[in-house]
């Protein structure tokens, strides 16, 4: 019989049952399929069967984990699928998205949005005004064509192609003079944007105005949101690339964590 653990380090007294049982929990979740047997948890465990069985039962009155008697093993039980379900629900993607946002502006000094897709337009959420005394305004509710904005295509080249259709204007009116203006100039710009893992809004979507805005995925790694950061041409300029776009990729990455998204959801979102 394996020997139990002494050494639990748990954070607050009186909390080791607890904190053994969640161990239980995470340690059959992240096992393979069909799940595990009593010995192996209490091996993997280090703790004694007399041990982990009592926890493994527990568990499985309170439908965190089921047995199946003819395998022998414990999965997974119905109550993590309400627990998850209800977390979901509650999720606040502006709640979340907002100190991520003002990270971003504190250090870049510029304009913050953060846009989700509505037909073929974006819409602004929230927005985290630039301290500069010259800087671009936006305001919360105001929506332009996805195609010709950052945080659009941002969003739109994570799109699967069935529905991609969808999201485009049957005609590319121009909102400046670098607003592209063909299907095929947009697929590709998407297909660079997929590469970089941000987009660049090369003043498309207003004179004089430059910007970088990175895909946020949820938990089943949908692209359902967009963050950017955008400002003056003078100021945001072609050598801020390197610079900028990895950081605001970065920050959509720490929010799409939040949202449950898998790390490499770009990858799984759009292979």
């Amino acid at each position: 019989m394996t020997a139990e653990k002494t050494d639990d380090s748990a954070p607050i007294a009186g909390t080791q049952s607890l904190d053994r049982a969640l161990e239980v929990l995470v340690t059959i979740a992240e096992s393979p399929q069909p799940g595990l047997t009593l010995a192996a948890c209490s091996a993997l465990l280090q703790y004694s069967k007399a041990t982990t069985h009592r926890m493994l039962r527990t568990l499985v009155a309170r439908d965190f984990l089921s047995y199946d008697e003819e395998l022998g093993v414990y999965s997974l039980g119905v109550a993590n699928l309400r627990l998850g379900s209800e977390y979901l629900r509650r999720i606040d993607l502006r709640r979340l998205a907002i100190p991520e946002m003002r990270e971003l502006v504190a250090e870049t000094r510029e304009t913050a949005h953060l846009a989700t897709l509505s037909g073929t337009e974006v819409i602004y959420i929230e927005v985290v005004d630039s301290p500069e005394p010259v800087r671009i305004f936006s305001r919360v509710g105001d929506s332009v064509p996805a195609f010709a904005t950052g945080v659009g295509k941002a969003i739109l080249a994570w799109t699967p192609t069935e529905k991609l259709a969808s999201r485009l204007p049957a005609e590319f009116v121009p909102r400046t003079e670098n607003t592209l203006l063909t299907r095929d100039a947009l697929l590709a710009d998407l297909e660079r944007t997929r590469e970089r893992g941000y987009s660049i809004d090369n003043m498309e979507n207003r004179e004089g105005i430059r910007g970088y805005a990175a895909p946020i995925f949820d938990h089943s790694n949908t692209a359902v949101a967009a963050v950017s950061i955008a400002g003056p041409a003078a100021r945001v300029t072609s050598e801020s690339d390197e610079h900028l776009g990895p950081l605001v990729r970065e920050t959509a990455r720490t929010v799409s964590r939040m949202l449950g998204a898998s790390p490499d959801a770009a990858a799984l979102a759009f292979p």
